[in-house]
């Protein structure tokens, strides 16, 4: 006859009497084995848990060494990556310029700075910062819009030589004799984007110019349309870098969706008062992170004891 399958549930409720007044049950008990019984099975169940966590989670027959070789692997890496820049305009987009000494001249930032601030950004996304993920959906939003009415404007301008190729005469849009190759060391997907919108330019620029060079349109022309797709990008990264340089104070940074919700203490919600003075109408689907920016880093787990990089990185495995 089998033996019955031991219900751990069922062994609980029999020794509510003494598990709820945490007390062991006496030898002489009746109860007593199977109280015996639930403790086994208890440190058996236990003993699982570290087993497989052990072994990052690896399926039976794997040993423990085997397992943990996962650790050893290194991180994703790639080649240099690059991108040619046609024009001085786009390569002036992309490195900004610094505050004129003589102060003749005003700061324009650049896509590279900004680029760096959206990967703080990041950054705090992964530290459940409510107000990170809000700023980091609406860079998304502004920079989609921004690469969409590029998109138009070239497809618009090309028009004017498809045009002129039905006539009979056939244009090439213009292109560097030696485009400046500047490398794309962006540590987060942001600086990626950018570096698109950047390109995007580019090409917008490329076909103005041919445009210009072609007798299509005047050179204050070329200067006047120019000028009207650089404002909204520059308008653009002025607020990208303002947004990151308020989460930049550490009070500020250190704000979790769980303090806007249930502020602790008094500091914590005059900061987060401060927040929503500065940033009025978090929307509550991004504070219940129903939604989320496309590139949301995963939330960094809370230890609860003081844990090595090793185990730290493991439990990431899980």
């Amino acid at each position: 006859m089998a033996k019955p399958k031991f219900e751990p549930e069922e062994a609980r409720r029999q020794l509510a009497e003494f598990l709820d007044a945490d007390m062991d049950v006496p030898t002489h008990h009746p109860l007593h084995p199977l109280y015996q019984q639930l403790l086994a099975w208890e440190d058996a169940q236990e003993q699982a848990k570290r087993d497989y966590a052990g072994k990052l989670g690896a399926d039976k027959g794997v040993n423990r060494d085997e397992a943990r070789v996962i650790l050893s692997i290194g991180s994703l890496d790639s080649d240099d990556d690059y991108m040619l820049v046609h024009t001085r305009q786009a390569y002036r987009l992309f490195v900004g310029r610094g505050r004129d000494p003589e102060g003749k001249l005003a700061r324009i930032p650049g896509a590279k700075n900004v680029g760096s601030a959206l990967r703080n950004l990041w950054q705090l996304s992964g530290q459940d910062n409510p107000y990170a993920d809000w700023m980091l959906i609406l860079v998304e939003f502004e920079i989609d819009d921004l690469i969409q009415q590029l998109s138009k404007a070239t497809a618009e301008a090309r028009t004017q030589i498809d045009d002129m190729a039905a006539s009979g005469m056939h244009l090439s849009i213009l292109r560097s004799r030696d485009p400046a190759k500047v490398s794309l060391g962006f540590r987060s997907p942001y600086g990626f984007l950018l570096s698109k919108l950047v390109m995007d330019f580019d090409m917008y620029v490329r076909v103005v110019k041919t445009l210009t060079g072609r007798n299509l349109i005047s050179a204050d022309k070329e200067r006047e349309i120019l000028s009207a797709r650089l404002r909204p990008i520059r308008a653009f990264f002025d607020r990208a870098l303002r947004n990151q340089n308020v989460l930049q104070v550490p009070a500020y940074a250190a704000v979790t969706r769980a303090d806007v919700g249930h502020p602790k203490t008094r500091d914590i919600q005059d900061r987060v008062k401060a927040l929503a003075e500065i940033w009025p109408g978090l929307p509550e689907d991004v504070l219940s992170r129903a939604k989320l920016p496309r590139h949301a880093k995963p939330l960094r787990r809370e230890p609860k004891r003081e844990r090595t990089a090793e185990d730290t990185e493991a439990a990431d495995l899980l």
